[in-house]
């Protein structure tokens, strides 16, 4: 007002007459008019938010949602409106900020912890609700408040205003969008809008209200995943991986459970947890949980969660690095491993038995005391001899003792054979006493110990290194994810198992059916990969109760027990998680796992009656053997030594008989004795003589 009355003051002094009266009046009527159209203007751009509806913003961000949540604001107020709503957060300890219309999807916080807070009034208030929807904004992490105020409808509006506008978004189960519906100054609706699916109509969610005689009242405060639990018969879908095609013959009848063990199992949970949805589910089947091709695509159970073309998976799944951007895992998982099964090998194919009863020091001691006791035995008796058989004319009769008579005497006691000598003196018989008591006593010690022995098995093999250097041959269960992580696994000591004993070059690689591979296991000498559930199953129908004493487990595949898999980022992670939780901890999943997966079989302690085998005494055959040849090679010894003498006997007398002949004649000389010697041995002649 100020410039348009400087403005006519200027123009009456350059032209003091009526005309430039009429023209100043008619500027300051036309800016007059201009300032008020844009004052006006102005006015409809602009919308304040009372204190009323910050307050509601401020309980809501802090009751409904994440404690230490923060708000990005997108309002269309005056700045000075705007700095107010900032103070009144900032005094509320509330992070936040604005946001630009044009760039809304840029947020500064973290998502699971960031509200966003819509004006409705704002002109662009549609165009960002319609660039959130195409951006799945509406979905979780995102929350969102928006503000909607329709006091000039006379609070006559009903949940049709709120359907009309958002009927057509995409608000699932997971959105967080809260609506605070002004009717009046006095009164505000506190609203929650979502649908079950893009098949069912949106579904209007009464939370509370504020009016100013009641203040704050919440009807249901309850979180989302406990709200929306109903999905109103939502046709859902879902894939099972069968490997049998008979399993779908048997997939609730408790029937070779064995077969496609962990589809059967997850069935089950499956129908519980549709059921706890009030959902709808039609399956198809696949045979491979799915793996990367070489095209990059993915194929099976997998292939169909990436592509969308099922809402979740029916069997669960191993947790590799290569689904986790493609699959979203639920924690409802089945507990099972793939394990090497093998019998314990017999002591005896490690260890000699007949060395295993004492310890070191205990054969060692043994041996000391053999030692003294044939130092005392063979003084006494040489004692004995000299003292009764020295000086008689019978003495002839009883050789005097060798050292091989008392090694031989000591050999027959500890052998429980006898001996061949018998002592006459009290020395030398409580010496033999003293070794016959303890004789007893260490066979007593020994039997006992060799018995357990020949009943025990080995516990040397306990890596996979054990297994790999040890002669037992390993087989592996013919499923599609063990010829998979096969392919992949790179631990050496595993690679090697891989290409030594289950896919050996140049034989039959050992993939065999669960019975086939169990069977083997039975007859011993072998390890077979497989499930544990199925194997136990095999095992404790085949084999004896002795039988089930002797079994090892081994880890070979690493990896944590299967999980439901569901789409990335589906409307329904939350719900189906939580239902998954009620499923395991109300004792349901227990209950199918202990049906369909077979135990550990139990040991009940009586062992069959073992015979013994070759491997068990072959040291004892050794021993026999050993000595029958060092008796046939000292037979041979004796043999030669027996012809030379024989030989050199049968000389000395052919010379003697000469040199009698020729002292009968005449005296012959020394070279002559010496032509004689030549011709009958291999002496050389003196040189005296040629």
């Amino acid at each position: 007002m100020t410039v348009h009355k400087q403005g006519k003051s200027d123009l009456c002094k350059n032209k003091m007459n009526t005309k430039c009266r009429i023209n100043a009046w008619k500027y300051y009527l036309l800016s007059s008019l201009l300032s008020f159209e844009i004052f006006r203007v102005g006015q409809v751009n602009c919308h304040v938010v009372d204190g009323v509806a910050l307050n509601l913003v401020v309980n809501a961000s802090t009751t409904l949602f994440f404690p230490s949540a923060a708000i990005s604001l997108l309002l269309c107020s005056k700045s000075d409106d705007q700095f107010t709503f900032s103070r009144s957060l900032s005094k509320n300890d509330i992070l936040h900020n604005y946001l630009s219309f044009d760039d809304f999807h840029n947020i500064d916080f973290p998502l699971h912890q960031t509200i966003i807070f819509l004006d409705l009034k704002c002109p662009r208030a549609s165009e960002v609700l319609l660039k959130a929807n195409n951006s799945e904004m509406f979905s979780a992490p995102y929350k969102w408040i928006i503000l909607q105020d329709v006091e000039d409808l006379n609070g006559n509006c009903t949940d049709n205003c709120v359907l009309e506008q958002f009927k057509s978004y995409n608000m699932y189960p997971d959105s967080n969008v809260l609506i605070l519906q002004k009717l009046t100054k006095k009164f505000i609706r506190i609203l929650s809008i979502y649908r079950p699916s893009s098949v069912r109509n949106m579904i209007v969610e009464n939370l509370g209200h504020w009016s100013s005689t009641d203040g704050m009242k919440w009807y249901n405060m309850k979180i989302v995943s406990h709200r929306r639990k109903n999905l109103q018969k939502t046709p859902l879908k879902s894939s099972l991986v069968i490997t049998n095609p008979d399993t779908l013959n048997h997939l609730t009848d408790y029937q070779d459970k064995h077969i496609d063990t962990i589809t059967k199992c997850n069935f089950v949970w499956l129908h519980h947890l549709v059921d706890a949805m009030n959902a709808t589910v039609t399956y198809s089947t696949v045979n491979t949980w799915g793996y990367r091709d070489k095209n990059g695509s993915w194929t099976g159970m997998t292939g169909q969660l990436s592509r969308k073309e099922i809402d979740f998976g029916g069997t669960s799944m191993f947790i590799i690095g290569d689904r986790w951007n493609e699959v979203h895992f639920i924690p409802l998982s089945t507990p099972t491993q793939q394990k090497f099964i093998f019998r314990q090998p017999p002591l005896s194919f490690v260890s000699n038995l007949f060395t295993l009863p004492f310890r070191r020091s205990v054969w060692i001691a043994i041996g000391v005391f053999l030692l003294l006791i044939f130092v005392m035995l063979f003084l006494a008796i040489k004692w004995e001899w000299r003292k009764t058989y020295a000086d008689r004319e019978f003495s002839e009769n009883e050789p005097e003792p060798t050292l091989s008579d008392q090694i031989l005497l000591i050999i027959g006691v500890c052998a429980q054979q006898g001996f061949g000598r018998s002592p006459h003196t009290v020395p030398s018989r409580v010496v033999l006493l003293m070794l016959l008591l303890a004789v007893l006593n260490l066979y007593a010690s020994y039997s006992a110990n060799i018995v357990a022995l020949l009943q025990s098995t080995t516990m040397s093999i306990r890596t996979l290194k054990d297994l790999l250097e040890s002669p037992i041959k390993c087989g592996a269960n013919d499923i599609v994810y063990n010829r998979h992580y096969f392919k992949i696994e790179k631990d050496p000591v595993k690679r090697a198992i891989i290409e030594k004993k289950i896919e050996p070059k140049g034989s039959k690689p050992n993939w065999m059916t669960p019975e086939e591979g169990i069977a083997q296991v039975r007859q011993g000498f072998f390890a077979f990969l497989i499930e544990t559930g199925p194997g136990y199953k095999i095992l404790q129908e085949t084999f004896e109760e002795d039988e089930k004493c002797g079994f090892r487990e081994m880890n070979f595949i690493d990896h944590f027990d299967p999980l439901f898999a569901i789409v990335k980022r589906s409307p329904l992670q939350e719900i189906i998680r939580v239902n998954s939780l009620k499923i395991w901890e109300s004792g349901l999943k227990s209950r199918e796992v202990s049906r369909f997966y077979t135990k550990r079989p139990s040991c009940n302690g009586r062992n069959k009656f073992v015979s013994v085998g070759i491997s068990e005494c072959y040291f004892a055959f050794y021993i026999i053997g050993s000595g029958m040849l060092f008796a046939i090679l000292l037979f041979l010894v004796e043999i030669i030594w027996w012809k030379s003498e024989r030989k050199y006997a049968s000389t000395v007398n052919r010379l003697k008989k000469m040199r009698s002949a020729v002292d009968a004649k005449s005296a012959w000389s020394p070279c002559t004795w010496a032509y004689v010697l030549t011709s009958v041995s291999t002496a050389r002649l003196p040189s005296t003589c040629i």
